[in-house]
């Protein structure tokens, strides 16, 4: 924890104490030495160290939750508990922010990282029940209810922006939805705790933000077509009108796809594969995969997917390993094979497989082109270049050169997967 121990102390209502022992210079938070954005966080200690109820350790009040190596963990837990942020724009000089919020340990086997994921959540307990500033340059929205300052999942330790170079990739062609990203360095009470990304958090009300959507009229769902786990709202609607449809009826006859395009958003499901399939994204589908409606009649009530978490994409043991459903390869894990429900009954009708292919070629000849994918990586590595010393030495991460060889391997490997992706779809477009 270093040499500098900050207490905080909650008044009712929202008034906070910050008692500092043995607080030292080079412990304070030093502005003018980033550039990248800086959020702080305090809170009181015992809600991270306390072995009953600190958030960031194993503790004595664990909870597992599965995953590759499960352990009973504080971590895993869902608690949440007040803090105060503040955040300070890259090249400001004080902070432009002061939020009261819940502060909680975010993520799945990622908890399991030295350094873990935050959500911050705002409530009107806390005091404001959303914040309006515009962290992400070029978003749709200014205004948030949730964040994740995340540790780059699976990625900790690695590059430390593969989900978000995918995101930045694509972002600006495809019709799916997203999380914005910002990287940031975070302080917690007083101490440098390395880069983050800041991330929106996929919840109701992320689409209320972006789409003016009343949030209690959102279903979201996530994992398999065919028991989906319910994050908000019902699955009923889906089972019913989408894979019950798809089971009883040939998709290959048009009056058939074009009921089933009234309910499934076609442009957004195939920008989504082609992302996906591209990618190499072995966590997915069925895991990593969510998908939302808005539930009412008179609005957009069309399923559309998510893309999100990319943390193992562009694996260059992988580069040569393609699954596009029935269209094309073969199963890298059967268990994931319900993931392409959808995707093998709409490949049923041809007018669907052109419109597929020839936007694929879009994606390999434009959002995917090698060149750009290097300008847009590079560019997000030299933003990170000043900081990165700093935040190894902190984590005992990758040595810097190591580091950046990871973060080159994206491109090259993109380069490798374009080549091996344009002979297998230019070779399926001209058979269909």
């Amino acid at each position: 924890m270093g040499s500098f121990i900050r207490s905080a102390i909650f008044l009712f209502p929202g008034i906070m104490i910050i008692l500092c022992n043995s607080c030292e210079e080079d412990d304070l938070v030093r502005r003018d030495e980033h550039n990248l954005p800086i959020f702080e966080i305090d809170i009181p200690e015992k809600y991270l160290w306390s072995p009953d109820s600190g958030l960031y350790i194993i503790g004595t009040n664990g909870l597992a939750k599965g995953c590759s190596c499960p352990i009973a963990a504080n971590y895993n837990q869902q608690w949440e508990y007040p803090a105060i942020i503040r955040y300070t724009p890259a090249g400001g000089s004080s902070p432009v922010f002061e939020e009261r919020v819940g502060f909680r340990i975010k993520g799945k086997c990622s908890r399991e990282k030295a350094m873990k994921s935050i959500g911050l959540y705002w409530r009107n307990e806390y005091g404001n029940s959303s914040l309006v500033y515009p962290l992400f340059p070029g978003s749709g929205t200014t205004q948030f209810k949730r964040l994740l300052l995340r540790n780059s999942g699976n990625d900790f330790g690695l590059t430390q922006i593969k989900d978000p170079a995918v995101i930045q990739i694509f972002k600006d062609y495809a019709r799916v939805d997203y999380q914005a990203y910002a990287p940031c360095v975070l302080y917690l009470n007083g101490e440098y705790w390395g880069i983050h990304n800041i991330r929106e958090m996929i919840c109701p009300h992320h689409f209320k933000y972006h789409y003016n959507v009343d949030d209690d009229l959102v279903d979201l769902l996530e994992g398999s077509p065919f028991s989906p786990e319910v994050e908000d709202g019902s699955c009923d609607a889906f089972l019913q009108d989408v894979i019950g449809y798809i089971e009883n009826n040939d998709l290959s006859i048009t009056e058939n796809y074009l009921t089933i395009s009234d309910r499934i958003d076609i442009g957004n499901f195939i920008d989504y594969m082609i992302i996906e399939t591209y990618v190499g994204n072995k966590d997915w589908p069925v895991t990593n995969c969510k998908w939302w409606r808005e539930n009412r009649e008179d609005g957009m009530n069309k399923w559309r997917w998510i893309a999100f978490d990319h943390d193992v994409a562009f694996n260059p043991r992988y580069v040569k390993d393609v699954w596009i459903g029935d269209l094309y390869g073969e199963p890298y894990d059967h268990g994931k094979c319900p993931g392409f429900f959808i995707f093998n009954n709409l490949i049923l009708n041809d007018d669907f497989v052109q419109e597929f292919l020839s936007r694929y070629i879009f994606f390999l000849e434009t959002v995917f082109d090698p060149d750009r994918v290097e300008t847009i990586v590079m560019g997000m590595k030299k933003e990170l270049l000043k900081e990165y010393p700093r935040h190894q030495d902190k984590w005992h991460t990758l040595p810097q050169w190591q580091w950046e060889s990871a973060v080159d391997k994206i491109v090259s490997v993109n380069r490798e997967r374009n080549k091996i992706m344009k002979e297998i779809i230019y070779e399926l477009y001209e058979k269909y």
